[in-house]
């Protein structure tokens, strides 16, 4: 059983709706998505959870695929998206992504959840499983602002800027937290970058949101 596998099962035990399980859909997201347009509108969620954003997605005519490493956040999946979306079970490290597939592939709150070194990789095959002009929307935490994260005031420093919690639900899973430069760095293969931190009103915790797309020549 996966720490979020636990998270989940928890949760449908009546445990808090811990963290991307609440509600909530990203505003940005939702505007980057009026902003944009998807000539086969076939997505791609890393970290899918119970597919709330899916859910949206399919709404808008999009064909939904979603990954997530928890068994029961699938099962909810396929329940909430009541059609033949191809949702499984996966670890999105090691999850090999179908090359020139999608026109959008997105990761919200979620492709942190590791060591540079499998983000870093992770970015890679999304951005070949892109087609030419396919767009992403991913989070990763700011660096800053993740000392004031209350589960990470007793934290292990992992090196690298990152650490684990030693306590709390998400006790001993690696959260990679990122600087600008880092986060440029990190998408330069990409074109029509856009990086922006979303604070919510406040420092507490502060993401970068980024999306671009894959040129036509990478």
């Amino acid at each position: 059983m996966t720490i979020w596998d636990k998270i989940y099962k928890d949760y449908q035990k009546g445990g808090p709706a811990w963290a991307t399980i609440e509600g909530r859909i990203l505003p940005q997201f939702v505007e980057f998505l009026k902003s944009n347009n998807f000539t086969t509108k076939h997505a791609l969620e890393i970290g899918c959870g119970t597919s709330k954003y899916l859910v949206l997605l399919k709404e808008l005519g999009f064909i939904t695929d979603g990954i997530d490493s928890s068994d029961t956040a699938i099962k909810m999946s396929i329940n909430n998206l009541k059609d033949k979306s191809n949702i499984k079970v996966a670890d999105m490290f090691d999850y090999d992504i179908p090359k020139n597939t999608y026109d959008l592939i997105f990761s919200i709150f979620t492709i942190h959840h590791g060591f540079k070194r499998q983000v870093q990789e992770a970015i890679s095959k999304i951005r070949h499983a892109l087609l030419p002009d396919g767009k992403i929307f991913i989070t990763l935490p700011d660096y800053e602002s993740s000392k004031n994260w209350d589960t990470f005031k007793n934290n292990e420093d992992l090196g690298d800027g990152t650490c684990s919690p030693l306590s709390g639900p998400e006790k001993g899973l690696p959260h990679s937290f990122y600087t600008k430069p880092e986060v440029e760095e990190l998408f330069h293969q990409f074109t029509n970058v856009k990086i922006g931190l979303d604070q919510n009103g406040k420092i507490v915790h502060g993401n970068w949101l980024i999306s671009g797309e894959k040129s036509y020549s990478l």
